[in-house]
């Protein structure tokens, strides 16, 4: 799997269990998403994260529907590893924590997470339109998210300037925050 993440760093792409836990990431899925690798815990699991009010710089056309495919996609990795105590506890938190996931779970739809459009608020390049595509790596339950842009798109640009700059904050230092004492007032006239 790292070979892959490797071969492809022209495109963002990540790869996570069949729970939605992040497991491993490319530099520019780093670049466009921010740091991941800080996160610990539940806060790597897209589900938990969704539902505590942390979905990150994507913004779902439909982010109930987004919510929902996520919950149903869940329900349908219960049923295919039942005796995960992990799991079955963050689905009993996320149920005690969060009542709209509380009556997504109560409904009784089972789903694929499907691919779609998005859009990442990048704070740098500003916002970029991305197809998503969720693929399943079969015999392993793992899903590979790869974002991609049209050829010669502005998306592609921006993607495309992310692959020079990667984590870099390009914003312009305020006086301030440079730790120069001249800029911060101190023995000036």
């Amino acid at each position: 799997m790292q070979r892959l993440l490797n071969r492809l760093g022209n495109v963002p792409i990540a790869v996570f269990d069949a729970a939605w836990t992040l497991l491993e990431h490319n530099d520019l899925w780093a670049a466009l998403h921010g740091e991941t690798r800080r996160r610990a815990g539940r806060e790597t699991n897209l589900v938990w994260r969704t539902f505590h009010n942390d979905p990150g710089r994507v913004r779902h056309p439909s982010p109930e529907g987004h919510r929902a495919a996520l919950v149903a996609d869940l329900r349908g990795v219960a049923s295919r590893y039942p005796a995960d105590r992990r799991l079955a506890a963050m689905i009993g938190d996320l149920r005690r924590s969060n009542t709209d996931f509380a009556r997504l779970w109560d409904g009784s739809a089972v789903a694929h997470h499907a691919s779609g459009r998005k859009t990442i608020d990048h704070p740098q390049v500003g916002p970029i339109e991305l197809d998503c595509d969720v693929l399943s790596l079969h015999g392993a339950d793992l899903r590979i998210i790869v974002f991609t842009a049209a050829a010669d798109s502005e998306a592609a640009g921006k993607l495309r300037l992310l692959t020079v700059t990667g984590l870099q904050d390009m914003t312009a230092p305020t006086p301030s925050s440079t730790g120069h004492a001249k800029d911060r007032g101190v023995g000036t006239a």
